[in-house]
């Protein structure tokens, strides 16, 4: 069978968007429970990404909840959009590639994608187009090769000898026992190109796009074709003679990192690209604040704030966690935000205003925000909150993000440049509580 899709039928869903009906037997449903149980696990959700409920009339009704991206099952592609931005706008895919491209490794190569790339290329697409244009150029050269330990025994010993196997060694002495270390092909990086290649050769639209990436898999034959752990994964170092290869190592770091696209070899093809939207989102904020904080010279950090002491009865201190603080070189607290994931109301909820503004008390700092995603131009709300106990007032903003400007290659600029505009108002709010301060305190001293 072709790895093409000309004939793939497509299902757009909007993430916790309202759920919509399609005919039992135009899907796999068996497939697509198995697919929910491996997305479920490997993502870390209570719940299935797509729910399915029988209508019993022959019908199903499906909704997708904490995902964003594409999902294969059978001769079916399920995309996610997510909740913020429209599934029937084809632009959601270009928004979600820039941020993913951004957060998971910090690699943005337009001679790669192309903006009209962005616009007409599915994101498994563009994943391939990336993926290809990478190992073309850095496969030029070859591989990178490693060593290997092999244990193994002979005449003559070669490597170190193992001292694990001396009883063998004493029963046959002719024969001595060695570790000896021997290069290799099959190392982490080219077991993760490979599972890379198989992965988007199975799930590209593009028929001419699938052969070319079945043709880097079959020549990746003699490695294995487990993928090591992320972790392995991420600790890869290229050298400079192999840098080209970076951005085929960064699709594979996409898919690990991502929950990966699970590809078997079997009677149902599952395989695609799912991502929990709200640690995307969260990486994300945290990515532009600190290109936000570096324009001005400051930095941003993320560590838990023990606060409180206890004065009666046992138990430990209490404790916050704020998504980004930012310091200036003094090391003092400019500024407090935490990321949400929820779409902004006329006012942020409860629970969420008393953790931002906890952490903005603890840490002394008068100016904290809630930044949320929106997919047009919206302005702040700033609110002031007064203490009751004598302190300093807090100023919490409900901070919209337009992350449809990614759509434009100034996207990314554009909400740094608001996230510093907020920074800025932070100063000149502390400079004017100081003002007051010093005049309440010289009008008492008169």
């Amino acid at each position: 069978m072709d790895g093409s899709v000309a004939n793939q039928r497509r299902i757009e869903l909007q993430e916790y968007g309202p759920p919509k009906i399609y005919a039992a037997v135009d899907l796999d449903l068996n497939a697509l429970a198995e697919a929910n149980k491996r997305w479920a696990r490997a993502l870390g959700l209570s719940d299935d990404p797509i729910r399915i409920q029988d209508l019993g009339d022959g019908s199903v009704r499906l909704r997708a909840e904490a995902v964003t991206g594409v999902i294969r099952v059978g001769s079916t592609d399920i995309e996610i959009a997510p909740k913020f931005l429209s599934a029937t706008d084809g632009n959601w895919q270009t928004v979600l590639w820039r941020i993913l491209t951004v957060v998971e490794g910090g690699y943005v190569d337009d001679k790669l994608t192309s903006a009209d790339q962005l616009e007409t290329l599915s994101m498994p697409d563009l994943l391939a187009e990336m993926f290809l244009a990478s190992y073309s150029k850095g496969a030029a050269r070859g591989l990178p090769r490693g060593y290997l330990a092999e244990a193994d025994r002979g005449p003559v010993l070669r490597g170190r000898f193992d001292t694990s196997r001396v009883g063998h060694w004493i029963a046959r002495p002719w024969n001595i026992p060695y570790v000896a270390d021997h290069l290799t092909d099959d190392t982490p990086l080219a077991r993760m190109l490979r599972w890379t290649a198989e992965c988007l050769a199975a799930t590209v639209k593009s028929a001419g796009r699938a052969r070319a990436i079945r043709e880097i898999a079959s020549g990746l034959a003699h490695v294995g074709r487990q993928p090591p752990h992320l972790m392995d994964a991420q600790a890869i170092n290229l050298g400079i003679q192999h840098r080209a290869l970076e951005p085929a190592r960064l699709v594979g770091l996409l898919l690990l990192e991502g929950a990966g696209v699970h590809h078997t070899q079997g009677e149902h093809a599952l395989s695609g690209f799912l991502w929990n939207s709200d640690l995307i989102y969260e990486n994300y904020v945290y990515w532009l604040c600190q290109r936000a904080a570096s324009k001005r010279q400051e930095r941003v950090g993320k560590s838990e704030v023990k606060f409180g002491e206890v004065v009666s009865g046992t138990g430990p201190r209490l404790a916050t966690t704020p998504d980004v603080v930012f310091r200036d070189t003094s090391g003092v607290v400019v500024g407090v935000t935490d990321s949400k994931y929820k779409k902004l109301g006329t006012r942020p909820k409860a629970s969420d205003t008393y953790q931002v503004l906890t952490a903005g008390h603890v840490l002394g700092c008068s100016r904290v925000s809630l930044t949320y995603p929106v997919a047009t131009e919206r302005e702040a709300t700033v609110w002031r909150v007064a203490s009751g106990l004598g302190g300093a007032n807090i100023e919490l903003t409900a901070l919209p993000l337009n992350l449809m400007s990614l759509t434009r290659p100034t996207g990314s600029s554009l909400l740094i440049d608001t996230i510093c505009a907020w920074l800025d108002g932070a100063s000149a709010s502390e400079e004017a509580q100081a003002a007051v301060h010093s005049a309440r305190s010289s009008a008492e001293r008169r």
